[in-house]
């Protein structure tokens, strides 16, 4: 029963974003209507989908983001882009050394964490 109760709510949650998104569309004057913005902190972007936005979301190599407003919809796309980079799995083949030695940066911040340095 949980299972199920949780995701009603979250469809109930996503038709209510999309309904308010068409609402506030609706409410301005035809020619200040752009299909795209935001409720709350949701995106949103109900424009005709192009190749180069497609590509903008889904493979952004000039967007550190993971998550980049949908190309069409309410919500989020992932930038495969960026999470393959953050992965470190684009640009190098990783070794067994990236995932038992902690980096520079990791390093740093486990030193910043704990008052004092790691050798």
């Amino acid at each position: 029963m949980g299972k199920q109760w949780l995701e009603m709510m979250v469809e109930a949650a996503a038709i209510t974003i999309v309904l308010v998104a068409v609402c506030q569309e609706l409410e301005k004057p035809a020619e200040e209507r752009k299909w795209t913005g935001s409720v709350g902190s949701v995106p949103y972007d109900f424009r005709i989908p192009t190749l180069e936005r497609i590509k903008e979301t889904y493979w952004n190599q000039y967007d550190t983001r993971i998550f980049l407003p949908m190309v069409f919809g309410a919500g989020w796309g992932i930038n495969l882009y960026a999470l393959l980079e953050k992965m470190r799995l684009l640009g190098q083949a990783a070794t067994e050394e990236d995932f038992l030695m902690p980096t520079e940066s990791i390093k740093k911040t486990l030193g910043h964490a704990s008052g004092g340095g790691i050798g």
